[in-house]
């Protein structure tokens, strides 16, 4: 018997919830986000009609190709998330600080180059296949390289 949260995730998914519903509620909070930072209009009624119809013009415009780059990227975004505070609970663990840690250039270079590759892949960049398999040896490089960094040390005593 299958357990009632695939069951959940598969209703969900026929009736379009992925596919539709969330990243047309995505698009609409970022424009209407954008529109009222940016203070185009006065009355914010005109902003929510607007990004009411943007959202439907993206949505109506990527379809299943949108809810599928959707998809991608932030389940990836969460597998590097759950890396980073694995990194951030060693990082403590060890006894050193995260703020000291973080204000690294190299740190910083290294976990934008992450976010990059991650949004590249997300596209469908190089039609790259990206299994588990690889994904799950990403991260052990990735974490090989840090511990590396923490035992040979940055040059600072």
């Amino acid at each position: 018997m299958a357990d009632p949260f695939s069951i959940l995730v598969a209703n969900l998914n026929a009736l379009g919830f992925f596919g539709f519903l969330l990243p047309w509620i995505f698009m609409f909070a970022v424009v209407f986000g954008l529109l009222t930072k940016a203070k185009f209009f006065e009355d914010t009624k005109i902003t929510g009609v607007l990004s009411l119809v943007m959202a439907f013009f993206v949505v109506g415009f990527g379809g299943p190709w949108l809810a599928s780059f959707f998809v991608n990227l932030f389940g990836y975004a969460a597998v590097i998330i759950a890396g980073i505070l694995v990194i951030v609970l060693f990082i403590t663990m060890s006894g050193a600080s995260v703020g000291k840690f973080f204000d690294n250039k190299g740190v910083a270079a290294m976990l934008a180059g992450i976010g990059i590759i991650v949004f590249f892949i997300a596209m469908g960049g190089f039609s790259v296949v990206v299994s588990d398999a690889v994904i799950g040896i990403i991260f052990i490089i990735i974490v090989m390289a840090l511990a590396v960094y923490f035992i040979a040390g940055n040059g600072k005593s």
